[in-house]
């Protein structure tokens, strides 16, 4: 049978059109995969570099702030507190308890504050281990030491010298002082930390309650307690301007305040359990995460004891009652010269389905050693 002329059209037919949609489909969903594959990719490796900025800039800070341990305090690097009497314990920065981890309550009963308070596996678990706690002391070189004009009968004030303005607007020298504050007072050989709560002019109030969370500014006209405020003014009952000097010698010599940098790094995992952050504490204020999902956060010292010499001590309980690094001896805080740092963090977030939540995940780990000249020489000779 023939067709009718003119019956001849082109076109497809239907089986042709499948295999040709079908061909489509196939291209269309590779294309589709490798678009997501590169984007995927593409978050992944925005994730790991924002990542290792954030570790390097987190190590940078501990750095910095562990290389001034130790600066500027008295002979022994070490700061009187309040104590035995009535004292009560220092308040301590740091993490509560955490499962088998004991957390941070108060510091060590001592009459002294170290350049470096210690604290091996205080912090929460990350990966089944107990994280490290630190907390160091160094003089702020933008104010001190400088001279007090008085102290008040009862302790609870004190008038720093004309020479130094400390309440000026714009504050020209950054010598202002504010609120929260720590003062080292110092007179002869003997110092005590009090926290600034008030400034009215060249008057700091050293109050209590909210003002003073670490509980320093402990009061003692009766002299029951030793190294408070009181104290150190029974000692000096006037300062004068300048120093006294009789028959060549210096007899006496103006109280001195300098200011004081108290610095405290743990790891936070009650903000956010997903995502345990690094925080910095100044003082008694308020943590500030400096990096976010950290995975490891280890501390050990060398340690200078003049008979082994030892390294990588965790400071632990063991090496502070004398059984452990420095045996038959305690280790001490005052005998570190090196801190090493071990910090880890990942790129993988929990809070978003992303290529990083969902099995793979990036981590990095950055070791660095600090060397505390402030602790291993003195300031000036003698």
């Amino acid at each position: 049978m023939t067709r009718p002329a003119g019956s001849d059209q082109a076109g497809f037919t239907l089986l042709e059109l499948l295999i040709a949609m079908t061909v489509m489909l196939v291209v269309l969903a590779g294309t589709a995969q490798l678009m997501s594959d590169a984007m995927n990719g593409n978050q992944a490796a925005k994730q790991m570099l924002d990542m290792n900025s954030h570790l390097r800039a987190a190590m940078d800070l501990v750095q910095r702030d562990l290389l001034q341990v130790g600066q500027g305090l008295p002979v022994g690097r070490r700061i009187g507190i309040p104590n035995s009497g009535a004292a009560t314990p220092i308040n301590r920065p740091g993490p509560p308890p955490s499962g088998a981890c004991p957390g941070v309550d108060t510091f060590p009963v001592d009459s002294t504050l170290p350049a470096i308070t210690v604290g091996a596996g205080l912090g929460p678990p990350i990966n089944g281990q107990c994280t490290d706690v630190i907390t160091i002391l160094a003089a702020d070189n933008l104010f001190g030491p400088v001279s007090l004009a008085s102290i008040s009968a009862g302790g609870s004030t004190a008038r720093i010298h004309d020479s130094v303005n400390i309440s000026d607007d714009p504050d020209v020298d950054s010598d202002n002082l504010r609120p929260g504050d720590l003062l080292m007072l110092t007179k002869g050989a003997m110092s005590t930390l009090m926290q600034v709560t008030a400034v009215a002019g060249q008057e700091v109030t050293f109050g209590g309650g909210t003002g003073d969370p670490l509980g320093l500014n402990q009061l003692d006209p009766s002299l029951d307690m030793l190294g408070t405020i009181n104290q150190l003014k029974d000692a000096a009952p006037s300062d004068p301007d300048n120093p006294v000097v009789v028959g060549g010698v210096q007899q006496r010599a103006p109280s001195q305040a300098t200011r004081i940098r108290m610095i405290t790094y743990y790891v936070d995992t009650q903000t956010d359990p997903g995502m345990p952050r690094l925080v910095r504490v100044v003082g008694g204020g308020r943590p500030n995460a400096v990096g976010l999902g950290v995975q490891d956060f280890r501390l050990t010292y060398d340690i200078a004891d003049q008979v082994n010499n030892p390294t990588g001590v965790p400071m632990d309980a063991s090496d502070l009652d004398g059984s452990g690094a420095c045996s038959p001896d305690p280790c001490s805080e005052n005998q570190v010269r090196k801190i090493n740092v071990v910090l880890a963090m990942t790129a993988n977030d929990r809070r978003r389905n992303n290529v990083m939540g969902q099995g793979r995940q990036s981590q990095n780990v950055l070791y660095t050693q600090v060397s505390l000249r402030s602790m291993a020489f003195v300031d000036r000779y003698r």
